[in-house]
């Protein structure tokens, strides 16, 4: 009888391939933890944007008029430097829905930031 010796470790293709394979597994990862960290940025700056033109949709819409009045905004509202948003510019649109004189007015905030740029419009209906 021939006693051959019991073979220990792995080969030299069997490494190469469950190298290969743990590569596979650390790229995607990698693409899935990039794309995670992204998508929490923009939801960051997204929700900064959201509580700026909140702030200001509910500041204006406690200066509405009755009789409702098309008037700009005074002060002009400014984008502040705390919230930390790029680009950032903010537009105030007191309207009269139903004619001018009706009790309803409908103040409109849009916050644009970023680049490219993107926005975030609040609106409210308010009856004095």
């Amino acid at each position: 009888m021939i006693n051959t010796p019991a073979k220990a470790g792995f080969s030299a293709i069997e490494l190469l391939i469950s190298m290969f394979i743990a590569a596979a597994f650390i790229g995607a990862g990698y693409q899935l933890y990039a794309v995670i960290i992204k998508d929490g940025a923009t939801a960051q700056f997204h929700a900064r944007a959201s509580n700026v033109a909140y702030t200001n949709l509910r500041l204006y819409a406690a200066k509405a008029t009755n009789p409702c009045t098309e008037l700009a905004p005074s002060p002009t509202p400014t984008v502040p430097a705390s919230s930390g948003l790029s680009n950032a510019d903010i537009d105030v649109d007191t309207t009269c829905p139903y004619g001018v004189g009706d009790p309803t007015s409908k103040v409109t905030v849009t916050v644009t930031y970023g680049a490219p740029q993107e926005k975030v419009v609040h609106a409210l209906f308010v009856t004095n």
